[in-house]
């Protein structure tokens, strides 16, 4: 398939630009805001060096200085980045241990809502001088369209996901929640993984836009199959199968009427769809892929899918317990599932009870 740049090359050839029409600007960085959940995270970065810089979220609300600056809507300028020395956050340490002493923060609208915020950083301090904020500032607009666009592309095709999923709500077990919470247990397992065999920051936020559609097929499943209570026989479970199918051929088709089938995320979507069925031990369908032949975004759905399909309740099962779901994840590691991605869900098992916990629907099968 053939893929157009990703947003983060594009991003790495403005800061080439600016370095040679502006200079001495090292560092460009992206985090990006969810308005849903008030978090910001880390999205792209481009250094002089490419010194990656640790992952990190948090709610918008506990960074008082980014959140003044989303308030009142003005840009920052740090002159000398040695007087946050003592800050607490491990992200502006590792940014003064790369030598940098100089920043420039703009917020990123589009429509008048906040989409994140842009770094610039300078190993000169006070290299801010007005002349150069003002180039900075035409490129901040550059930079903060290419990443609307980006995602108003994105929402478009989830819109239309969500229209369709919206349309056959009634046949189906799976509700609003478990779209959530399967989207947010993938993108804890990818953040946590290593970054040298995991996603960059930039697929991780597609992936997590992406992962709530894993089972859009099922809308073209009969409902005897999809709503039966009790155990398919093989004939039934043929055509339930089916769904990975559908739902390839439902998002190709969607992809090429929306124009996006040469974007670089449109083989992470596809691999969601179509792999997070497969097994690590080579048993799974539709394909019998085996361990590191399964695209990485199947393996991590597939253990976020499973686990809440246990823990929530079905017409033809009980809950189990959270500790219950973690206990099966642990038992088919290595043969159900990647390991890697089980270790990954233990290590950030405190953060999916409080997923679970705050997309928890109390008596919805």
């Amino acid at each position: 398939m053939q893929q157009h740049d990703t947003l983060g090359r594009k991003i790495a050839d403005i800061h080439a630009q600016i370095q040679t029409h502006v200079g001495n600007v090292g560092r460009i960085g992206i985090a990006l805001y969810n308005a849903d959940s008030g978090q910001l995270s880390t999205f792209i970065h481009s250094s002089d060096e490419q010194v990656p810089l640790e992952r990190y979220q948090a709610p918008l609300a506990e960074v008082p200085s980014l959140r003044q600056l989303h308030e009142s809507g003005h840009s920052r300028i740090i002159d000398d980045l040695a007087t946050l020395a003592d800050s607490p956050s491990e992200h502006t340490r590792r940014i003064l241990a790369a030598g940098y002493r100089s920043s420039y923060t703009c917020p990123l609208y589009a429509r008048g809502e906040l989409l994140g915020f842009l770094f610039f950083d300078s190993r000169e301090p006070g290299h801010f001088r007005e002349d150069v904020t003002l180039e900075l500032d035409a490129y901040a607009q550059l930079i903060g369209t290419l990443v609307s666009h980006a995602f108003s592309a994105t929402r478009a095709l989830r819109s239309a996901m969500a229209l369709a999923r919206e349309l056959g709500r009634h046949r189906d077990a799976e509700t609003a929640g478990h779209l959530n919470r399967v989207a947010h247990y993938t993108r804890s397992i990818a953040r946590a993984l290593p970054q040298d065999m995991g996603h960059s920051d930039e697929d991780i936020e597609f992936l997590f836009q992406f992962a709530g559609l894993h089972d859009i097929g099922k809308i073209a499943v009969p409902d005897r199959i999809l709503l039966k209570p009790g155990k398919l026989d093989p004939e039934e479970y043929e055509i339930a199968k089916s769904h990975v199918q559908k739902g390839s051929e439902m998002i190709e088709a969607m992809m090429r009427e929306f124009g996006l089938a040469n974007e670089h995320y449109a083989q992470l979507l596809l691999d969601v769809i179509a792999c997070h069925h497969e097994r690590w031990d080579g048993l799974g369908y539709p394909n019998g892929l085996a361990g590191d032949a399964i695209p990485l975004a199947g393996r991590i759905v597939a253990v976020a899918d499973v686990f809440d399909a246990l823990t929530n309740p079905r017409p033809y099962k009980r809950a189990w317990t959270l500790d219950e779901g973690l206990a099966y994840l642990r038992e088919h590691s290595g043969s159900q599932f990647d390991p890697q991605c089980v270790a990954m869900a233990e290590r950030c098992f405190d953060d999916w009870r409080a997923i679970h916990a705050r997309f928890h629907q109390p008596g919805t099968a």
